[in-house]
Formats: structure tokens, C-alpha cells, sequence
């Protein structure tokens, strides 16, 4: 699923909302980037019998976007690449083995403001969404492609996500820290190449941090 297609959907679902007329309202974008901690037991109890390194942690960044649908409730829609990659122990120049995840998640989310001001922000959020996966892993013994995808932009699996937010700036412009737990679980992988038939799930829940700049207050426009 490219980042395009990604914006074009959010824009589709959030000038979906029916209001009277057509009128500006305050839209919240966000960019982030982090880090989540991951225990992936199926997946590293077999990466490492191979002589690989085991997952730990899974980089993230994405974007989000909301429309307030109340004086204290915004919905939205969020984008979210997670990409990881882990390589032998010990490392070993003359060899190529590794293991690498990339997925692309859409989540529905509503946020909760409990305090704002033109300097300091905080909320909470929610949502629930879906993933589509790819687990790549080369080694002596296996060379092959663990995938669980849907075709076109629709997603494969189920995930959920809840957090808070705390943002420090001006007026439209802020840089916020947000923390929060995703529960994201990927089974009914197809597999491809000389793919292991020991992995049949890849755990991807765990705590998060991330780091980003939020807009607030951008203009847009809903029909």
C-alpha cells in the first residue's frame, strides 16, 4: 500500500462525514516516527536456532489526520509503517542471512481532548484498524517469504491500539510525544521459497513511543 494511496483514502473517508453544508473546520495532522518493544517467541525461537539475532524492537513512523466531531472528540484515520531487520550472531561479513518485517497498518481512531492551550496539549486515543504483512527470512537452512496481505488497499489482519498524547508548541504548531500499547497479531501467512512451516504467527503487540510534529487548527473543508 503506497503513502498516495494512503492520503487519497484518508481525504475519501474524512470527506465522508455528512455535515448540512459546506463549511471549514480545524483539521489535525500529525508525522511521526518511534519505536515499539516486541517479543515475536514463535518467530525468534526459530530465527535463532538459525543463528540470527532476535526481534526486539520495530521502528514506526507514519501520519495521521482527524476532523473534530465535538468540542472534545476528533476521529481520524492513521497510517503506520513498521519496518525491522535483524541480522546473525555473530555478524558475519562473508554471509547474507537476515530476517526483516514490513508492515502497513490503517487504523480508525477517536482522540479525546482533556487539555489544551495555545502552548500545551494532551489527550487520549483509541481506535481499531488492520494490517497487511511481509516476514522475509534467509539463513543456511531457509530462504523464503512469510506474507499475509489482501488485495489492493484493503488489509489482511485485525489490530487495535489506545494511547495519550502530549504536545508542547504554539498555537498551531507542536511537537508531541505520544505513548500507547498495540495489540497486533498476523497468522494465515502464505508462504514462498524455502519458508519454515515452524513460524505460523508473528506477534507484533507491545508498548510504543513515538515522536512527532503535530499541526492543529490547519483549515479544511467538509461537504
Amino acid at each position: 500500500m503506497s503513502l498516495s494511496r494512503v492520503v487519497v483514502s484518508a481525504s475519501v473517508f474524512l470527506s465522508s462525514i455528512n455535515l448540512a453544508s459546506a463549511k471549514e473546520i480545524p483539521v489535525q495532522g500529525r508525522l511521526f516516527a518511534g519505536m515499539e518493544t516486541i517479543d515475536p517467541k514463535n518467530v525468534n525461537e526459530t530465527i535463532e536456532a538459525q543463528g540470527l539475532k532476535k526481534f526486539e524492537s520495530i521502528n514506526r513512523l507514519g501520519i495521521e489526520i482527524t476532523y473534530p466531531l465535538h468540542r472534545y472528540l476528533d476521529i481520524g484515520i492513521r497510517y503506520t509503517k513498521r519496518l525491522a531487520d535483524v541480522e546473525e550472531s555473530p555478524a558475519n561479513a562473508s554471509t547474507d542471512y537476515s530476517a526483516k518485517i514490513d508492515q502497513d497498518s490503517m487504523l480508525l481512531l477517536a482522540r479525546v481532548s482533556l487539555f489544551k492551550t495555545d502552548l500545551l496539549y494532551f489527550d487520549l486515543y483509541a481506535g481499531v484498524g488492520g494490517s497487511n504483512t511481509t516476514l522475509k527470512v534467509k539463513t543456511a537452512s531457509q530462504d523464503g517469504e512469510f506474507t499475509r496481505r489482501a488485495s489492493g488497499d484493503w488489509v489482511a489482519t485485525p489490530y487495535a491500539a489506545a494511547g495519550a498524547s502530549f504536545a508542547i508548541g504554539y498555537k498551531k504548531f507542536y511537537l508531541v510525544f505520544e505513548g500507547g500499547y498495540e495489540s497486533n497479531k498476523v497468522d494465515g501467512f502464505t508462504r514462498t521459497g524455502s519458508a519454515s512451516t515452524s513460524i505460523d504467527t508473528l506477534d507484533l503487540s507491545g508498548g510504543y513511543f513515538s515522536l512527532g510534529l503535530m499541526f492543529d487548527g490547519v483549515p479544511g473543508t467538509v461537504k
